[in-house]
Parts: C-alpha cells; sequence; structure tokens
C-alpha cells in the first residue's frame, strides 16, 4: 500500500515538474519574443514495441527551449516519461512514470566542426533515478559527413529488488551527399547494458546502410541492418519512415523498424550465473543472454516490431 501511494506522489510530482518547465519556458518565451535566436518547441512521441518483451506503448511530453546564433546552439528539455517499460533481468517485466530535465550545448567551428554535450537527470516511480551524459561531433568535408556519438547512462529502480545498469553507446557513422536531393549512409553502433547485481553484460553489434531522400518539406528514410549480440542472436533488419514539416511550424516524424533474431544453431553452451538462473543456452541463464527478452523466447528465432510517431509544434 506504502509503495502505491509512493507512486502515485512520484506521478503528480513529475507532472508538476513537467508543468513547471512549460510555464517557465512560456514566459521566458514572452520576455524573448523578439530577442534573435530564441525558439521553442512542444509536442508528443510515442513508440509501440513488440515481439522481445511484453508489447508495449509508452509516451513522452516534452518541451524545449533553444537558443542558437552562428556558433553556438544550446537547449533546454523538460519531458515527462509515462508507461516506461523496466526489467527486472529475469524475464520479468512492468512499467513506470518519470520526468526528465535535459541541457545541451553544441559549438560549431566553421563549416568544418561540430562538437557538443548534453546531461539528462530523471527521476520516477519504483526509486527509478537515472542519469545520462553525451558527447557527439560532426565533420564536413565537402559532401561526405563524419558523426560520432557517445553516451554513458546509469539507472536504479526497485523491481523485484533493486537493479543498477550501467549503459554504454557509441556510433560512428558516414554521409555521402549524392545531390540535392539524395543522402548515403554507413553507421555503425555499440550497445552494452551491464546488470551489477546479476554480474553480467549484454552487448549488441550493429551496422546499417540506407538512404535519405529529400522532398521539398519532407525526408523520406530507410536502410537495413545487420547485427549480433551476446547471446549469439544474429539480427537482420530493416526500417521506413519519414520526417515532415508543416509551414515551419509543425513536424510530424514516423518510423517502422523490423528485426529478425535469428537463434544460435547451438544453445547448450554453458555459463556460471548471472543471467536469468540458469546454467545453459537453453535457460535463463549464461552471461550475454539478453535480459530484455521474454523467457518464453529462449533457443528461438523471432520477429520484433517498433513504430515510433512524434508530433510538435515550434514557435
Amino acid at each position: 500500500m506504502q509503495q502505491q501511494i509512493k507512486e502515485i506522489q512520484m506521478f503528480y510530482l513529475s507532472k508538476k515538474y513537467i508543468i513547471l518547465i512549460v510555464v517557465s519556458m512560456v514566459i521566458c518565451k514572452s520576455s524573448l519574443l523578439f530577442a534573435e535566436g530564441f525558439s521553442s518547441e512542444i509536442g508528443i512521441k510515442s513508440n509501440y514495441s513488440s515481439g522481445m518483451s511484453s508489447s508495449n506503448v509508452n509516451y513522452r511530453l516534452f518541451t524545449k527551449l533553444l537558443y542558437s546564433i552562428s556558433f553556438f546552439k544550446s537547449q533546454i528539455m523538460g519531458t515527462f516519461i509515462g508507461n516506461e517499460q523496466i526489467t527486472d533481468g529475469l524475464g520479468n517485466f512492468t512499467t513506470i512514470n518519470a520526468g526528465q530535465g535535459l541541457v545541451k550545448a553544441q559549438c560549431n567551428l566553421g563549416d568544418l566542426l561540430e562538437l557538443g554535450g548534453n546531461y539528462s537527470q530523471s527521476k520516477g516511480s519504483m526509486s527509478y533515478v537515472a542519469y545520462n551524459y553525451g558527447l557527439f561531433g560532426s565533420l564536413y568535408i565537402n559532401q561526405i559527413t563524419f558523426d560520432i556519438d557517445y553516451s554513458y547512462n546509469t539507472k536504479k529502480y526497485d523491481y523485484n529488488g533493486f537493479i543498477n545498469i550501467n549503459e554504454h553507446y557509441f556510433a560512428g557513422s558516414f554521409s555521402y551527399e549524392y545531390n540535392d536531393n539524395v543522402d548515403y549512409e554507413l553507421e555503425y553502433n555499440y550497445k552494452a547494458n551491464e546488470f551489477e547485481e546479476l554480474s553480467y553484460t549484454y552487448s549488441v553489434n550493429r551496422g546499417r546502410a540506407g538512404m535519405s531522400i529529400y522532398s521539398n518539406n519532407t525526408i523520406y528514410m530507410g536502410g537495413v541492418t545487420l547485427g549480433k549480440d551476446s547471446g549469439d542472436y544474429y539480427i537482420i533488419g530493416g526500417d521506413f519512415g519519414f520526417s515532415v514539416r508543416f509551414k515551419d511550424t509543425i513536424k510530424l516524424i514516423a518510423l517502422y523498424a523490423l528485426d529478425y533474431y535469428n537463434a544460435p544453431s547451438v544453445t547448450t553452451s554453458t555459463g556460471t550465473g548471472g543471467g536469468h538462473g540458469g546454467q545453459s543456452g537453453t535457460e535463463y541463464g549464461y552471461k550475454g543472454m539478453n535480459p530484455y527478452m521474454r523467457s518464453d523466447l529462449i533457443g528461438k528465432s523471432f520477429f520484433c516490431h517498433s513504430i515510433n510517431v512524434s508530433l510538435s509544434f515550434i514557435f
């Protein structure tokens, strides 16, 4: 009962944070209406996912205050996170609500180089606390762009015991501007989640080849992916979507992704603890097993679906 009361209090506290940020930004925006470089954005994002874990629909209500001049950009953002799915790493899933604050800054060194960083903090129900630190950069050489992105994220929450997760993410990409309407892209990304209490790390390596087509105020995107995780599952997938702006004030983004996880042909490799309590690849148990996967999928191949939609207003 006390846990339920605590979750309700945290839910309303998170909403108060977002309301406070929105009101503050509206006041700031009004006072800076004629100041050069300021803009703001408010919107909603939603994601539907199924196939790997329990089917879930989460959403994010966000608001941003942005400042931009020729060589510098900054951003303050507040987000209410609803129905976010978490796991205990043992095949069990539940959802939480949380509030998040983020600050971001970026410097442009002429037309050649961009460097930046960001920091965010989140708090929510079930004693959820998360901190994220990120660095990113872009190098422009004629029609070629190189991008790098690194982030370190820590999460803590109380679900069937206290869970501590340390997450590292790295992405590097290369894009080539074929003409004013078409870009080609190659990307590699690596993600590792360390579950401290389970004494193991789950990691994924992926490569992606894609292209973007620009048409008036619309961008069409698509690509194919190939990867492998630490549970020896091969991952084959694809994605497509679009981004469109209406009169520079309304922005709509939609993206669909499909992944096929091909189970290893031999699933009897042993491990010592960690994972999900078993001791062979046919059980939730060996180190490197995907902690975000349902227990009934162990040793099986399966499809994953994801749909992301975002609608925002810029003023």
